[in-house]
């Protein structure tokens, strides 16, 4: 007994030592299958909300979770206590105005294309003379915009597919399964096409600045754990995520 005492208090040694549990406020924005909100039940579902309840779970802490748009979700993370936005980019703009967890998972953006458009692309590069598709607010979006691309914004993601398939778009910035999701939802899954891959990009949970830093790294350990242990890969298999 004497001995697994021991080894108890090294085990707990090795966490980061939390002075008492806290109720997180949770923020997504919808971005199925990684995270949306079910139409029948309002229950907020996917890959990364999954993980993320999860993580919570293990470190003793609480949540309650809504969905809200990008700008109101980066705004409540910057003012109120206690609260995060999952599902994001950490981009040089935000990085010192919240405390991060993550990367989460990755995620491959595609320009998606009209299927009965004959225009080849042989690298990213190529799409620079032609009109993209992005929406407010979002980092690969301005990036791209910054760099010389002819970006289109829209007001929400969910008004390009038609845009793209009524030729008001040449090709549609996005990620390749939360794209294809809109798009079959929207009745257009079987009009549009994977064009060329833009990059693999990481998607992070951002959170107020005053948060505690013990909790940040807590979160970070039981992210990497959750890698590690198997659990994610079954997640996004359940979502059917490559």
């Amino acid at each position: 007994m004497k001995f697994l005492s021991i080894k108890l208090m090294f085990c707990l040694a090795a966490l980061p030592a939390l002075a008492h549990a806290e109720n997180m406020k949770l923020l997504i924005q919808e971005f199925a299958p990684f995270t949306h909100t079910d139409p029948k039940t309002g229950e907020i579902q996917g890959a990364l909300t999954e993980k993320m309840l999860e993580i919570v779970r293990r470190a003793g802490d609480t949540s309650t979770i809504s969905s809200t748009s990008l700008a109101r979700g980066l705004h409540a993370a910057l003012n109120e206590d206690n609260t995060c936005l999952f599902g994001f980019r950490r981009t040089p703009d935000r990085e010192n105005f919240y405390k991060w967890v993550g990367p989460l998972v990755n995620d491959n953006w595609v320009l998606y294309g009209r299927k009965n458009d004959g225009r080849v692309l042989k690298n990213f590069e190529d799409a620079k003379p032609y009109s993209i598709g992005s929406y407010k607010n979002a980092a690969t979006g301005l990036q791209l915009s910054e760099q010389g691309y002819k970006i289109e914004f829209a007001s929400q993601d969910e008004d390009n597919p038609r845009l793209l398939v009524n030729n008001r778009l040449h090709y549609w910035i996005v990620s390749e399964s939360h794209g294809m999701a809109i798009a079959q939802q929207q009745g257009f899954g079987n009009d549009i096409v994977r064009a060329v891959k833009y990059k693999s990009i990481e998607l992070n949970m951002l959170c107020n600045i005053r948060m505690d830093k013990q909790r940040i790294d807590l979160y970070n350990k039981i992210n990497k754990d959750l890698d590690n242990d198997g659990t994610m890969e079954k997640i996004m298999r359940k979502y059917g995520i490559k």
